[in-house]
């Protein structure tokens, strides 16, 4: 896995910079995968559980030469077994399914828009090398695009936005090849951040140019003003924190 494109939430743009990064004709992105990456942070944490839990079961059980007639219901590996398991178990998964089409590409990845913090540090561990690009973009447009996904829960939406937005603040570290930007910065073609998408998507201005200037799939739409003011408040230190006016 070379490029993960993580989007705080949908409506981030995030199919925009997938489509940037498609254009060099070695670089393959595929989709989203529905939020699968969250199932195995679930799995190492429940098994994790299981492994700290049932440690004395298996120090006993072993202490007495493996005696069958002790307690070992809840016997588990130590949770370093658990969690080196669970990164094998999502690189195969990965290396198998994204073997499609995988001649001709020297570059693989793909974008998502529903993780925080737990799925890219997996993703990270799993992927050390591999260039994460965390997408974010004001809440109020992205609600306006996207409430029907939420069911109108205005609330609910506006505390998982500024979860994510604190931790990919957080995330953000060119050292370990872990990059934030903002959609507007992009749409709006700020210069700096052109140049440092080109460069991480090996592509030069003309061809991402030619991305830019095709609009597909809008789809604002007028939203109650509480609901607005809602997200302003809820999401105030997520927007400081990512250099966003309420």
């Amino acid at each position: 896995m070379d490029v993960i494109i993580s989007g705080i939430t949908l409506r981030t743009g995030s199919t925009l910079v997938q489509r940037i990064f498609n254009t060099r004709r070695g670089t393959l992105i595929w989709g989203e995968q529905g939020g699968i990456v969250s199932e195995f942070v679930r799995i190492r944490t429940l098994a994790a559980h299981f492994s700290i839990h049932g440690r004395p079961e298996k120090e006993a059980y072993f202490a007495k030469g493996e005696n069958p007639n002790t307690w070992i219901a809840n016997m588990s590996p130590e949770p370093e077994r658990v969690a080196e398991g669970v990164v094998q178990a999502l690189r195969v998964y990965h290396a198998v399914a994204y073997s499609e089409f995988r001649a001709g590409h020297d570059r693989i990845g793909f974008k998502e828009v529903r993780y925080g913090k737990p799925e890219i540090e997996l993703l990270k561990t799993c992927y050390p090398k591999a260039k994460i690009v965390l997408l974010v973009r004001h809440p109020i447009p992205v609600w306006q695009s996207a409430s029907t996904f939420w069911a109108g829960d205005a609330a609910k939406f506006a505390n998982v936005w500024n979860e994510r937005a604190l931790h990919y603040a957080e995330l953000y570290d060119p050292q370990r090849n872990i990059y934030l930007f903002r959609y507007e910065d992009i749409v709006l073609r700020d210069e700096s951040t052109l140049n440092l998408l080109a460069g991480l998507a090996e592509v030069n201005r003309a061809e991402m140019d030619n991305v830019l200037n095709v609009k597909l799939n809008s789809t604002p739409a007028d939203q109650p003003e509480e609901d607005l003011n809602l997200i302003r408040t809820v999401c105030l230190d997520g927007l400081e924190k990512l250099g966003y006016e309420a």
